[in-house]
């Protein structure tokens, strides 16, 4: 797929047909991720990767779907709500394969000095990119979950990750449902969201 077109193609997908992800694919979307680049050319990232259904479905009792009470959306946000709330765990057992991308932590992100922990911080979110678009660029459906409360320490715990890394996002992929539920999208545009040269 050319690289424009996977761009614009590229969607979050919260609904999954029952079939498995090839390895070689996942290798490349892996692979993909781990060309990202990173702080210091540090690439202080592991991933966990999930491709065992009953490692998944036990990992996806540690997220909570969220109740929506908006039922006629009027604006792309409150669909995204009705749509994404309530499948937060559903789509990861629906999902063939589960990204845990983790990086070590070396520095804080309340570190007044330096910001060096945003930098790795913002290195993992490149690497989380790539794997987006290299999902879709293999006809893949794909999603993050970003852990909040208590799900973060529990993932780690369940999966044995080192106190000293740190998990951003959960990276969801599988191919997509057929009639998989889509969200409008807010229009951001060369013309309506770029400033040349001055605000």
């Amino acid at each position: 797929m050319e690289f424009y077109d996977v761009i614009n193609k590229r969607k979050s997908i919260r609904q999954f047909a029952d079939k498995e992800i090839p390895q070689e694919i996942l290798e490349r979307i892996l692979d993909a991720g781990l060309k990202a680049p990173s702080s210091n050319h540090q690439r202080r990232w592991e991933l966990v990767t999930l491709t065992e259904k009953a490692v998944i479905m036990e990992l996806a009792k540690f997220i909570r779907p969220y109740p929506c009470r908006i039922q006629e959306p009027k604006t792309p946000q409150q669909e995204m709500f009705k749509i994404a709330y309530p499948r937060q765990r559903s789509m990861i057992e629906e999902s063939a394969c589960v990204i845990l991308p983790c990086f070590k932590q070396k520095y804080t992100f309340d570190n007044d000095k330096n910001g060096y922990g945003l930098m790795d911080y913002g290195a993992a979110w490149a690497l989380i990119e790539n794997m987006l678009l290299a999902a879709t660029a293999e006809e893949l459906g794909s999603v993050v979950h970003i852990p909040v409360k208590k799900e973060p320490e529990q993932i780690k715990t369940f999966m044995k990750i080192p106190d000293s890394y740190y998990l951003p996002a959960m990276v969801i992929l599988g191919y997509a449902a057929k009639d998989a539920l889509l969200p409008s999208q807010v229009k951001a545009t060369v013309e309506n969201k770029v400033h040349w040269n001055r605000w």
